[in-house]
């Protein structure tokens, strides 16, 4: 059983999605049984392995009630963190991917930033770290644009209109508060890859207050997969963006914010490009840039 009603709910849920990751699972859940905060459930929703990776949780679920279990046929990502943010119950959420691992005073130092500050998202930086070299790097970039006037207390997505898009989207720095993701009924869309952009841009304008703690706090393994099934992920983009855009026209900010969108929108698409090896997707990628973008200079 996942949920029993009479147990206090924790503090903070982190959600796991896990699908073929018994290399690294361990890492992962260890780094957050070992956090210097303990008011927490760890929710690991198995996509469907077909590894060891849910005997292994399950081995952790033995040894410590933290830890639970959701099983799924092979759904994806998206439907994995949605199925794990229905069933956690805790006042903040943390969407974790299998494959990274906490530092120890990371779960402590978000929640006494989100009370401080009455934060329905607290952002945070984190350290990369590249599989092939084993090389580590804090990275900076998820918020530079975001100065040092940001730092130390709360603010709200207005004050952020101008440049609000080249916030780094990525799910796995940032925390969320429940009620905000309940009572905006914010949830990852399915089928489509890069869900993490729109899932942040309903998320971040529908808060009242966000904060901001630099301190790197997760350490993030990159990818290195580089195929023709990764570059054909990058067609989904366009849809993303096309959804974003039918979400600010919803919400009446597209108007406002339409020249930061789509000025944002095709540094995106371009720089994605690129990143495309396989030369077959990068004629089909290309022929969707030139449909929103005829006759412009790209380079």
């Amino acid at each position: 059983m996942l949920v029993t009603d009479h147990i206090k709910p924790p503090c903070v849920s982190i959600i796991i999605p896990v699908y073929n990751s018994q290399e690294t699972i361990k890492q992962c859940i260890d780094s957050l049984l070992s956090q210097t905060f303990n008011d927490l459930e760890i929710i690991c929703v198995n996509d469907g392995s077909t590894d060891k990776s849910q005997k292994i949780i399950e081995e952790y679920m033995r040894k410590d009630s933290r830890v639970k279990l959701i099983t799924q046929n092979h759904s994806g990502i998206a439907l994995a963190r949605n199925k794990g943010r229905y069933l956690s119950r805790g006042e903040y959420i943390i969407f974790m991917n299998s494959n990274d691992y906490a530092k120890p005073e990371m779960i402590d130092l978000l929640y006494k930033n989100a009370k401080e500050h009455e934060s329905d998202i607290v952002l945070f930086s984190y350290t990369s770290l590249n599989p092939l070299t084993m090389e580590f790097f804090d990275e900076e970039y998820p918020y530079i644009e975001l100065s040092e006037d940001y730092d130390n207390r709360a603010f709200s997505p207005q004050e952020t209109y101008d440049f609000m898009f080249k916030i780094a989207p990525d799910i796995f720095n940032k925390m969320f508060k429940r009620d905000l993701l309940e009572k905006n009924n914010i949830t990852f869309i399915k089928a489509l890859n890069y869900e993490c952009y729109l899932f942040f841009i309903q998320a971040y304008l529908s808060a009242r207050n966000i904060s901001l703690l630099r301190k790197p706090l997760v350490v993030h393994r990159k990818s290195d997969k580089k195929n023709y099934k990764e570059d054909l992920k990058k067609l989904d983009l366009f849809k993303i963006f096309n959804l974003e855009k039918d979400y600010l026209i919803r919400k009446k900010l597209y108007k406002e914010l339409k020249y930061q969108f789509e000025k944002s929108k095709k540094n995106i698409l371009i720089d994605w490009y690129k990143t495309i090896n396989s030369p077959f997707v990068k004629i089909l990628y290309f022929i969707k840039l030139f449909s929103n973008y005829p006759f412009q200079k790209l380079n």
